[in-house]
């Protein structure tokens, strides 16, 4: 027959510690971003993320390559339209000609 163990009250309060730091340590940092980073941003901001010219920008979203908002005369840009024009455009590294 199989022992029980059961930890006493400091080790079981020690092994809720540890595991609690590792996942605050792990998540927190994505949900303090996500908390904190603006949904929207306007042509100055995404012209800085970009790093490109407003005609550029203005050439993006009349080909339809970034989503925007538009309210009256301000336009608005969706970060995770950003972020998806990002992903679609990734050019990966080849292997070829690396020498090693």
């Amino acid at each position: 027959m199989p022992t029980t163990y059961f930890p006493s009250k400091t080790e079981f309060e020690e092994t809720i510690e540890e595991k609690f730091q590792q996942v605050v340590s792990e998540k927190l940092p994505s949900l303090v971003r996500a908390a904190t980073e603006k949904k929207y941003l306007t042509i100055s901001e995404v012209c800085d993320l970009l790093d490109c010219s407003r005609r550029h920008l203005q050439y993006l979203r009349d080909s339809g390559q970034i989503g925007y908002v538009k309210n009256g005369r301000k336009v608005y840009f969706r970060r995770e339209d950003l972020e998806e024009f990002f992903t679609e455009n990734y050019v990966p590294a080849k292997d070829e000609g690396v020498k090693k």
